[in-house]
C-alpha cells in the first residue's frame, strides 16, 4: 500500500509538472533577402508576454502557457505576421516588407492610420524633402508641399517666421493653424525648429480629420514628428553648408539728372517760374539701395547621433545657424539642442521624451512701412526709395551720416525732401530680439494585452523672451535731440504652456474582416504669461556709442513701467471611432468637447463632432483584372471645429483706476460664445500603373459662422472700447489636387515628380447689422463688405488719361457741369461709379482682391547614378497688391521724393506720350495720387524656389574613407521669377505699419525687405 501511495503521489507530481511546465522558444527574424531584421516585436498572442529579436535577428521568449502557442511578430514598415507554434525545433521567420510602405502609415490626432483607411483629407510631407527646400526654418520649408497650404513671407528679413493658412481666412481673428509638436500643442515659434529634425509632418485640413482637436483646429492642424532612432543602426551625421545672399527684384530708380528735370518740368506744368537750378553733375548720384544691401553669408550647421539596442533608441542632435540679412546691421542666430530617447523598460511598457531646448537672437531693423505704428522701426527699404540721389551718404565736412540735404550744395535744399538717411536708420533704429525656449513631452505607454495600449504624456513649451530697443541721436540728425528725449524701451516676458495627455487606444481584427479602432482620451492645457515693460530717457551722448550704457539704470529722465500677467486654461475629452470592413468599407467618427476659461461661465463648453466614411473600389473582386488601376478610393466628411483665439476676456469689462477714477477701458459681452466653422469635404484618391502614377482630389466647403466682430462706435458710449459680439459669418471653398508620378528606368535612372493645385474663394457671407467696416491702410482703404472677399482693396476707379483740354471738356455729366473741373491734360480720369454726375466718396468701390484664385507648385527630382537633381516651383495666381509704395514714389510726390525710372519713362509729357501714368505736377489740383486702382497690381507670379544638384560618392570609395554615406551638393534659391507686379516682390504678406489689423490688411506694399537669391554649397557625411 505504501509503494502504491509513493507511486501515485509521483506521478500526480510529474502530470502537474508537465501541465505548468515552461516552453522555451527561440528563431531568427530576417526579411525576404535574408537579412536580420533587429527590433521586431514578437508577441504570445492573449498576454502581456513578449520580447524583441536582437541586432542579428535572433530572439528567445519563455512561453508562459502550455503548447500549442500563437506567436505575433510585427514591425514597422513589414507586415505583421502571426506564426502558430507546435512545440517543436527553432522558430525563424521571414516578414515581408509592407507593400503600403512607411509613407503611407500617417499620423493622424493622437494615434496613427495606414493610408489606405484614411477618410479625412491629409497630406503627408516626408522629413527629407523638407530638408531639400534648404529652408532654415520649418515654416517657410512648408511651402508648396501640400495643397490648400498657402506659405507667405511677410519678409526678407531674417528670422521673420512665415505665415501660414489652410485653405483660406477662415477668420478676422487669428487664423493661425495648430502645430503639435510630438504631442505639444504651439501657434508660433517654428523658426525655432531645424528642418533637418524633421521625420515628418501631417496637415489635417477638414473638420473629418482635425475635429479631434476641437477649439483649436477651425484654421487646420499640422502634426509634426521629430525623428528617433532605430535599433541596431548606429549612426553619427554631420550636414555644413555655406551660403552667399544677394537681394533681387531691386528697382532702378531716378539719376540726379532725371531728378532735377522732372522737378523742371513739374513746375512748367503747374505754370510756376520756380526752377530747380542745380547742376546735376556737379551733384552726388548716390545709389541709396546699393547703400544699405549687401552680400550676406548664411552657415549651418547639424550634428546628430542616432540609433539603439533591442529596448533604447536614440536621436540627439545639434545645429547652429547663422544667417546674416542683405540689409545691413540685420541677423539672425539659432543654436539648437534636441534629445529623443525612448525605452522598453519592460515588454509591455515603453517610456520615452522629446526634449528640445533652442536659443535664438534677431537683430532686426525695419522691415516694411515707415514706423509709423507705435513700437515698430522705420523702413530702411522704404526710405531708401523715397530719398534724392542727390544726398551724399555722409557729410563731407563732418564725416557723419547726412540727414537733411546739405544747405551748402544745393541752391533750393527744401527742394530734395525730408526722408532719413536709410543707411543712418539701419545702424541706429534697431532692435535685439533674444528667445530661449524648452519645447517637449515626456510619455509612457502601455500594452495592455494584445489590444489595447494606454498612452500618458506630460507636456510643455515654455519660452522666456526679451526685447530691447535703443532710440540714440543719429549723428548728423536734422534735430539735435535733447538727452531726455534719448529713450530705451525694455519688454521681457515669461509664457508657459503645460499639457497633461491621457490616450487609451484600442484595435482589434474580428474574423478577419471587421477592423475596430476606438480612442479614448481627455487632455487639460493650461498657460500663463507674464509681461514686463519699462522705458526710460535722459541718456547722455555716451550711451548712444556704448551698448553696455543702454540699460535702465544708466538714464536720468523720467521712467515707465508696465506689466500684466494672462492665463487660460483648457479642459477637453474626446473620442474616436474607425471601422473598416475588408479594407473596402470605411468610417471614422470624431467627437470632442472642450471648456475653455476664454468663455463665461454660460458658453463655456463647447462640442465638436465630425464623420467621415470612404470606399476603397479597388478592393472589390470585380476589379481584380482591372490591371492599370491599383487603388481607387472615393471619402467624404462632415465637421465642426472650433476656435478659441479670440482674446482671453471679451466676456468681461474690463476697468481702470487711471488718477484715481474708475473708468471703463473696454466692454465685455457675457454672450460671448465660440467661432465654430463646419466643413465638409468630398475626395477621390487613385493609383495607376503599379503605383507609377497618383492622383488625390478634393472639393471643400468651410463655413465660419459666429465671427467676433467690434461693434462699431456708434452703438457704444463713451471712450471705451466697443464690445464684440458674433456678429459675422465667411466662407472659403475650392479644389484641391495633388499628381504624382515616379518611375525607375532602370537600376541607374529613376524620376519622381509631385505637382499640387489649390483653387480658393473667399467671401465675408454676412456682418453685424450688415455694417461695412473701411479700415485706413497707408494711403490705401481697405474694406470689410458683404458678398466680398476679406480685405478688398477700396477706391476709386481710373479710365486711362486725358489727352488734351477737349476730352476734359467733354467730360460732363448729364447738367452740362465737368466732373472734373481742376484736371488738366495728362491727368487721371476717374469713374462717375455710381452716375449721379460728380465724382465724390461715394464713387468709391472694390477695386482690387489681394487673396489667390488658385496657388500652385512643382516638384521634382532625377536621380541618374551618383547623381541628383531636384527643383521646386512654386506660385500664385489672381490676386492683387496695392503697391502703396508706388503712391509715393511713382506720383510724383511733393515733398522731394525720389521716383522709380520707370515713372520718369513713362509719365505723360504731351499728347499721345502716356495713357497709364500722368504727368508731374506739384500742386495736383486733380489730386491723381488719390486712391484708385491705378495702385492695383498683379501678384501673380512663378517662382523657381530651389534647385538642387547632389553627388553621392560610390560605395567602393565611401569604404576606403570609412563613411556609410558621404554627399556634397551646391544650390540655389529665389534663382528665377516670373512676375508682372512693378514692387520688389510679389511675395509678401502684410506690414509693420497695419500689423494690428492681421488678416484685414494683407496685400499692401509699403516697402518690403525683399527676399534673397542664395547659392548654398554643402556636405553631408553618415559614418
Amino acid at each position: 500500500m505504501k509503494n502504491w501511495t509513493v507511486f501515485m503521489t509521483a506521478a500526480f507530481l510529474l502530470l502537474v509538472g508537465g501541465a505548468f511546465a515552461q516552453v522555451k522558444v527561440s528563431g531568427k527574424v530576417s526579411d525576404a533577402q535574408g537579412a536580420p531584421i533587429p527590433g521586431v516585436t514578437i508577441l504570445q498572442q492573449n498576454t502581456s508576454n513578449g520580447t524583441v529579436s536582437q541586432p542579428d535577428g535572433t530572439w528567445s521568449l519563455t512561453l508562459v502557457d502550455k503548447v500549442p502557442a500563437s506567436l505575433q511578430f510585427s514591425f514597422m514598415g513589414f507586415i505583421t505576421k502571426t506564426v502558430h507554434y507546435s512545440g517543436s525545433g527553432a522558430l525563424n521567420v521571414v516578414l515581408l516588407k509592407d507593400e503600403v510602405g512607411l509613407k503611407d502609415v500617417v499620423v493622424i490626432g493622437y494615434g496613427t492610420q495606414r493610408k489606405s483607411q484614411i477618410t479625412g483629407a491629409i497630406s503627408s510631407i516626408d522629413g527629407k524633402a523638407l530638408a531639400k527646400t534648404q529652408a532654415v526654418d520649418l515654416s517657410t520649408a512648408l511651402q508648396g508641399q501640400a495643397p490648400g497650404v498657402t506659405v507667405t513671407s511677410p519678409t526678407g528679413a531674417p528670422g521673420t517666421e512665415a505665415v501660414i493658412r489652410i485653405r483660406g481666412i477662415g477668420t478676422l481673428n487669428n487664423s493661425n493653424p495648430l502645430f503639435i509638436v510630438d504631442g505639444v500643442p504651439m501657434t508660433s515659434g517654428l523658426t525655432t525648429i531645424s528642418p533637418n529634425d524633421i521625420a515628418s509632418m501631417e496637415v489635417l485640413k477638414d473638420a473629418a480629420a482635425a475635429a479631434i482637436y476641437g477649439s483649436r483646429a477651425a484654421n487646420g492642424v499640422i502634426l509634426v514628428t521629430t525623428k528617433s532612432g532605430q535599433p541596431g543602426k548606429n549612426e553619427v551625421g554631420l550636414e555644413v553648408a555655406y551660403g552667399i545672399a544677394k537681394a533681387s527684384g531691386l528697382p532702378k530708380m531716378m539719376s540726379t539728372a532725371q531728378f532735377i528735370e522732372l522737378q523742371n518740368e513739374a513746375f512748367a506744368n503747374d505754370g510756376s517760374a520756380t526752377r530747380n537750378q542745380d547742376d546735376p553733375s556737379k551733384l552726388p548720384n548716390t545709389n541709396w539701395l546699393d547703400a544699405v544691401f549687401r552680400q550676406a553669408l548664411t552657415q549651418r550647421y547639424n550634428l546628430s547621433f542616432s540609433g539603439g539596442s533591442e529596448k533604447t533608441r536614440y536621436y540627439l542632435s545639434g545645429n547652429v545657424l547663422n544667417q546674416d540679412g542683405t540689409i545691413v546691421n540685420s541677423n539672425f542666430k539659432r543654436y539648437g539642442l534636441r534629445s529623443n530617447i525612448s525605452s522598453d523598460v519592460k515588454n509591455w511598457l515603453r517610456v520615452g521624451e522629446n526634449l528640445s531646448l533652442t536659443y535664438d537672437r534677431t537683430k532686426q531693423v525695419g522691415a516694411s512701412g515707415d514706423g509709423a505704428r507705435p513700437g515698430s522701426l522705420p523702413g530702411v527699404v522704404r526710405y531708401a526709395l523715397i530719398r534724392p540721389n542727390a544726398i551724399p551718404v555722409y557729410d563731407s565736412k563732418t564725416g557723419l551720416y547726412t540727414d537733411l540735404p546739405p544747405a551748402d550744395l544745393y541752391k533750393s535744399a527744401l527742394l530734395y525732401g525730408d526722408g532719413k538717411n536709410p543707411l543712418a536708420i539701419a545702424d541706429y533704429r534697431f532692435s535685439n530680439n533674444s528667445n530661449y525656449r524648452l519645447l517637449g513631452n515626456v510619455f509612457a505607454e502601455a500594452r495592455i494585452g494584445n489590444d489595447f495600449k494606454f498612452r500618458t504624456d506630460a507636456g510643455a513649451d515654455v519660452i522666456f523672451a526679451e526685447h530691447q530697443q535703443y532710440s540714440g541721436q543719429i549723428p548728423g540728425d536734422r534735430t539735435t535731440l535733447q538727452d531726455k528725449d534719448k529713450g530705451l524701451d525694455k519688454f521681457r516676458n515669461r509664457s508657459t504652456v503645460l499639457n497633461w495627455t491621457n490616450v487609451l487606444n484600442y484595435n482589434h481584427i474580428f474574423n478577419k474582416k471587421h477592423d475596430v479602432g476606438v480612442t479614448l482620451g481627455s487632455e487639460y492645457i493650461t498657460a500663463k504669461t507674464d509681461y514686463l515693460s519699462a522705458s526710460r530717457n535722459g541718456y547722455d551722448s555716451r550711451a548712444d556709442q556704448s551698448p553696455s550704457l543702454q540699460y535702465l539704470a544708466y538714464g536720468s529722465g523720467q521712467q515707465f513701467n508696465d506689466g500684466i500677467l494672462e492665463e487660460w486654461a483648457l479642459m477637453s475629452y474626446f473620442g474616436r471611432i474607425t471601422y473598416a470592413y475588408d479594407s473596402k468599407y470605411l468610417l471614422n467618427v470624431n467627437m470632442r468637447a472642450d471648456a475653455s476659461s476664454r468663455f463665461s461661465k454660460n458658453n463655456r463648453w463647447g462640442y465638436f463632432p465630425s464623420f467621415s466614411a470612404g470606399y476603397n473600389i479597388a478592393r472589390e473582386s470585380f476589379m481584380k483584372d482591372v490591371t492599370w488601376l491599383n487603388d481607387l478610393k472615393i471619402r467624404g466628411g462632415w465637421g465642426q471645429l472650433g476656435n478659441q483665439n479670440i482674446g482671453l476676456y471679451p466676456f468681461s469689462t474690463i476697468y481702470s483706476t487711471a488718477n484715481n477714477v474708475l473708468q471703463v477701458v473696454s466692454r465685455g459681452n457675457p454672450d460671448v460664445k465660440w467661432e465654430t466653422t463646419t466643413q465638409s469635404n468630398i475626395g477621390i484618391d487613385a493609383a495607376f500603373f503599379k503605383g507609377a502614377l497618383s492622383l488625390s482630389l478634393d472639393y471643400f466647403n468651410k463655413q465660419t459662422s459666429d465671427i467676433l466682430i467690434q461693434l462699431p462706435s456708434s452703438y457704444t458710449n463713451g471712450d471705451a472700447a466697443p464690445a464684440y459680439v458674433n456678429g459675422a459669418k465667411m466662407s472659403n471653398k475650392g479644389f484641391e489636387m495633388n499628381v504624382g508620378y515616379r518611375q525607375a528606368f532602370n537600376k541607374d535612372l529613376s524620376l519622381n515628380v509631385s505637382a499640387n493645385v489649390t483653387t480658393l474663394k473667399n467671401k465675408v457671407v454676412s456682418l453685424y447689422k450688415g455694417k461695412e467696416q473701411i479700415f485706413s491702410a497707408g494711403s490705401g482703404r481697405v474694406i470689410l463688405r458683404e458678398g466680398q472677399p476679406i480685405s478688398s482693396f477700396f477706391g476709386y476707379k481710373t479710365a486711362g488719361i486725358f489727352q488734351n483740354e477737349k476730352e476734359i471738356q467733354d467730360y460732363k455729366n448729364s447738367n452740362g457741369e465737368l466732373l472734373q473741373p481742376n484736371a488738366k491734360p495728362g491727368d487721371i480720369r476717374f469713374v462717375d461709379v455710381t452716375n449721379d454726375g460728380k465724382i465724390d466718396d461715394a464713387d468709391r468701390t472694390i477695386i482690387g482682391n489681394p487673396n489667390p484664385k488658385f496657388l500652385y507648385s512643382l516638384n521634382a527630382s532625377l536621380n541618374y547614378k551618383q547623381f541628383d537633381l531636384t527643383v521646386f516651383f512654386n506660385g500664385v495666381q489672381g490676386n492683387q497688391i496695392y503697391n502703396e509704395v508706388d503712391n509715393i514714389i511713382n506720383s510724383f510726390d511733393g515733398r522731394g521724393f525720389n521716383n522709380k525710372e520707370d515713372f520718369y519713362n513713362s509719365r505723360w509729357h504731351g499728347e499721345g506720350t502716356s495713357t497709364t501714368t500722368p504727368r508731374a505736377t506739384f500742386q495736383d489740383p486733380n489730386n491723381n495720387r488719390r486712391n484708385s486702382d491705378r495702385y492695383i497690381q498683379s501678384g501673380s507670379y512663378l517662382r523657381l524656389k530651389n534647385i538642387m544638384l547632389g553627388y553621392t560618392l560610390t560605395p567602393q570609395l565611401l569604404q576606403r574613407i570609412g563613411f556609410s554615406q558621404a554627399r556634397v551638393y551646391v544650390s540655389g534659391q529665389n534663382i528665377w521669377t516670373i512676375t508682372k507686379y512693378k514692387g520688389m516682390d510679389p511675395e509678401l504678406y502684410t506690414n509693420e505699419n497695419l500689423a494690428n489689423y492681421g488678416d484685414l490688411a494683407v496685400g499692401i506694399d509699403m516697402g518690403t525687405y525683399p527676399p534673397s537669391k542664395t547659392f548654398t554649397v554643402g556636405l553631408q557625411l553618415s559614418f
